[in-house]
């Protein structure tokens, strides 16, 4: 009897022990929880950018008339520094289950508005080079088509100079130039062109692990490395010309070992990811505006860590995400947004310096016409 109570006390203390500890499994259909066990999803990050696009308008004045300039497009460029956020919201691909001794609930992250926690957020900001960031060339915003083509034979006339060697060739190159100066005037002095500016904030969400195959944005793989193009030519559709390409590159690491850890069977302690930082890189066009390293949540294999340094930590990685509602939660989390906002952008000071800028330009291509009349006059004197 003495033998049988005690072994009856052993198991007691015993069960006593196990309930103040606290275990993590792998959820699956089959799986029975009690009522106080707990459904739990680590992190991943999905990256944010923000993309502020300039539309250079081509417009002229004549009088009390301000148009448009139909001789150009509508031009659209990146001007501004891109912004890249790190936001961490659930991975849904995978649930797990706390049994046993229960965390409180302070140390769990709410699924309601997870995306808009700024303490989930992390900014990286990054430069345009400084040679794409100098004034531009605004005359070319305005200059037609029959200007430039009218120019270039001055040019390709000035280099071809010493083949002319007779006075009649002299004096046709003459008429040529004269005719062209005449129409340069016309289309430069019959009214004043200028550039009127407008900026857009683009924003997308995308998962860098992810292929996508959208309007404006595309996948690839290419080695190690994914590549993500943003190019949303659609949100312009009809209102000018998108050719810059902003491309992210992100080292692809190697799968996921799924090791012991990730079991049905209880293990004690949380289960979390540990992370190591890989290589992302962000280009415009064929110039790299970043190339750093960063941690994504998703990644790397799976570890456990035990309550009480789980409550010291400061780990990202180990983020708890508790879901509000079972069904369809994945649902509640995309992997692909996109915004377009129109901003508030005053463009009169930009307005004024392209008017000036295209006036000189204007001048220093009419002065160069010049030089060549007076150029050919002297060679053919000498013929």
């Amino acid at each position: 009897m003495k033998n049988t109570l005690f072994y009856l006390a052993l198991i007691l203390v015993l069960c006593s022990s196990c309930s103040k500890k606290t275990y993590s499994t792998l959820y699956n259909d089959n799986l029975v929880l009690e009522q106080n066990d707990t459904r739990y999803y680590l992190p991943k990050d999905l990256l944010k950018f923000e993309i502020i696009y300039t539309l250079n308008e081509p417009r002229y004045q004549k009088g009390d008339i301000d148009r448009v300039l139909k001789m150009q497009p509508t031009k659209i460029t990146i001007e501004d520094p891109i912004v890249m956020r790190r936001l961490s919201v659930p991975d849904t691909s995978k649930m797990f289950v706390i049994t046993g001794k229960q965390l409180s609930e302070s140390f769990f992250v709410s699924m309601e508005g997870c995306q808009e926690n700024p303490e989930l957020e992390k900014t990286t900001s990054t430069s345009i080079n400084k040679k794409d960031s100098n004034v531009h060339d605004y005359s070319s915003f305005t200059t037609s088509r029959m200007e430039t083509k009218m120019y270039d034979a001055v040019i390709e006339l000035k280099n071809n100079m010493p083949e002319i060697v007779s006075k009649k060739e002299a004096e046709r190159s003459l008429n040529t130039i004269s005719f062209y100066k005449s129409q340069f005037k016309i289309l430069n002095e019959d009214f004043q062109p200028y550039v009127k500016q407008y900026k857009v904030k683009y924003t997308v969400i995308i998962d860098p692990l992810q292929l996508y195959n959208k309007d404006g944005n595309w996948s690839s793989i290419e080695g190690d490395d994914v590549y993500h193009s943003i190019f949303p030519e659609h949100i312009f559709e009809g209102k000018g010309d998108l050719n810059d390409i902003v491309t992210v590159k992100v080292t692809q690491p190697k799968a996921d070992l799924l090791d012991e850890l990730v079991s049905e069977e209880p293990i004690e302690g949380i289960i979390y990811r540990n992370t190591s930082p890989l290589k992302i890189e962000i280009a415009l066009n064929d110039n790299t505006l970043s190339n750093d390293t960063l941690a994504l949540t998703q990644l790397e294999t799976f570890k456990t860590i035990s309550v009480k340094d789980f409550e010291a930590t400061s780990l990202e990685s180990v983020l708890l995400f508790r879901p509000k509602a079972f069904i369809n939660i994945a649902d509640t989390i995309p992997d692909f947004l996109e915004d377009v906002e129109l901003l508030d952008f005053d463009s009169d000071k930009i307005s004024e310096v392209s008017q000036i800028a295209i006036k000189n330009k204007y001048k220093e291509k009419l002065k160069s016409i010049d030089s060549l009349i007076e150029s050919l006059k002297a060679h053919k004197a000498t013929l």
